[in-house]
């Protein structure tokens, strides 16, 4: 298939676009909250303004910024903000003083300068403030329905670096039965010192951002278990093309392409991806295989691609665990092995069985029959606590790195996130913990907080990544509240000590 959504571009700069296609409530509105981003006692948020009026001959336009106590409006506090030129079409204040832990709501008003007539006014959002790991790129109040035709909590994260250096960052917006299609595009031209919003991609869900021959892309479905897309930005994540269709869309009931934030892997002159096929609502779950692509391809062109045969999980295979809710393997990692082979290691879902957590399997992939069915490698220890993980290797190091949930007292937590290693992909080992907030006297327990499907790179001597982070009153730890990011400051360092 040539295109999608006849060639319609995948971006809507505008957020205000955006909501009269997806059939918004809030599409009559001419002034969008952009993003949100909670801190210890403040907040920073940004806004667009996209209506005709613009205030001349009347000292343009200024914002008043109405925030207080959630349910009290005897608390609101009105303050003006003129740090903006009129005209500009983003904009950014912070408001600081808050009390943590309490909900706030707020609302942004454009205002005749002159006059303070009211010409147009955001929905109202939600917030909490509070002390925060890392640098908050975006968050969604639990109980905030800003984007409720797709969700409220931020998930699949991803990050890339341009060859400019401009760093660019996504989340889709999660929430069970809902529409699940709209991803948020973030760019940072200071090295992740601060974060601007620059694109909505609807639909787009389970994205992941990569850069191929200078050119940024986006491989991800059109919602849960959706057409499996791909898109091309040229001009560092703020335009899009019209995605292309990969392979065809199911359904929760009957099974679809799956995905989070994967590896893109190059290897054998293609370009490699893991990508899962079924359901959580149907007998067997995921199969795992793995798409392709010749590096010198069109990648949007999706004749291009080849996908190999989606294999089954098998209980039956040396060393798997026995029992089980629903064992299952997905959210694959294309890796290329010391030897040269290529395999597909994937997060081992074991609740309920003979070994709960702790194990990975990897299936053979055929690099020189990219339509090949995988074949069963090895079940393997590794250090992970039933969660997604990315794995890459480091040629400075001549090692394989992750960032993994791994266990440290309850099945399935994820508020220890953990540095591991490896020389050969099958024995891993322990670095550091690199955010633990189950042995810090965190008042909210491993129910309520993540940090989780973190997606990676490497700048330099340092670890960059983001995180699907749920702190701070998120709904629970899986239905997170904030897109945050990180830095681990000379990482191999770590592996020496």
């Amino acid at each position: 298939m040539s295109g999608y959504e006849n060639n319609r571009p995948w971006s809507f700069p505008r957020t205000g676009d955006l909501y009269k296609f997806a059939g918004s409530e809030a599409a009559g509105t001419e002034l969008h909250i952009t993003r949100l981003a909670p801190g210890d006692g403040r907040i920073e948020l940004d806004w667009q303004y996209q209506g005709d009026r613009t205030g001349s001959g009347h000292g343009g336009l200024a914002y008043q910024i109405a925030y207080g106590l959630r349910g009290e409006s005897d608390t609101l506090v009105i303050t003006s903000q003129s740090l903006v030129p009129a005209g500009t079409v983003l904009h950014r204040a912070c408001i600081n003083g808050l009390k943590n832990g309490a909900d706030y709501e707020l609302t942004v008003t454009a205002v005749i300068a002159a006059t303070g007539e009211p010409i147009a006014a955001s929905a109202t959002r939600l917030f909490r403030a509070g002390p925060i790991p890392g640098t908050v790129i975006n968050y969604i109040h639990p109980e905030d329905y800003a984007y409720g035709f797709s969700g409220r909590s931020p998930a699949s994260p991803s990050i890339a670096r341009l060859p400019d250096g401009r760093l660019v960052a996504s989340h889709d917006i999660y929430w069970g039965e809902a529409g699940q299609n709209l991803s948020k595009v973030f760019s940072s031209d200071d090295n992740g010192e601060s974060w601007w919003f620059i694109a909505d991609l609807y639909p787009c869900f389970w994205g992941k951002l990569f850069v191929h021959r200078e050119a940024l892309y986006m491989l991800a479905t059109s919602t849960e278990y959706g057409d499996l897309l791909i898109g091309r930005s040229d001009d560092g994540g703020e335009t899009w093309s019209a995605p292309v269709r990969l392979i065809a869309g199911g359904s929760r009931e009957t099974g679809g392409p799956h995905k989070s934030s994967m590896p893109v892997t190059v290897h054998n002159g293609r370009i490699w991806s893991a990508i899962d096929y079924g359901s959580w609502s149907i007998q067997g779950l995921h199969a795992s295989g793995v798409i392709s692509a010749p590096v010198d391809a069109d990648l949007l062109d999706a004749a291009s691609w080849t996908s190999t045969p989606f294999l089954p999980y098998d209980s039956n295979w040396t060393n798997a665990v026995k029992g089980g809710i629903r064992t299952n393997l997905l959210e694959g990692n294309v890796v290329v092995t010391p030897d040269g082979r290529l395999i597909n290691l994937l997060r081992y879902e074991c609740y309920g069985a003979s070994q709960e957590y702790g194990k990975a399997i990897y299936l053979e992939i055929d690099p020189a029959v990219p339509d090949a069915t995988p074949v069963f490698g090895k079940v393997i220890d590794f250090p992970n606590n039933n969660s997604k993980f990315s794995v890459y290797f480091d040629a400075p190091s001549g090692l394989y790195w992750s960032l993994v949930n791994r266990y440290v007292a309850h099945v399935g937590q994820r508020n220890v996130l953990t540095l591991v290693c490896s020389k050969d992909t099958e024995q891993w080992q322990v670095v550091k913990d690199i955010i633990d907030y189950e042995r810090n006297g965190w008042v909210e327990d491993y129910k309520m907080v993540g940090f989780q499907y973190v997606d990676w790179i490497v700048t330099g001597e340092d670890l960059l990544f983001v995180s699907r982070t749920a702190i701070n009153g998120a709904a629970n730890y899986h239905n997170a509240n904030y897109l945050t990011f990180h830095r681990i400051e000379r990482f191999r360092f770590l592996a020496e000590q």
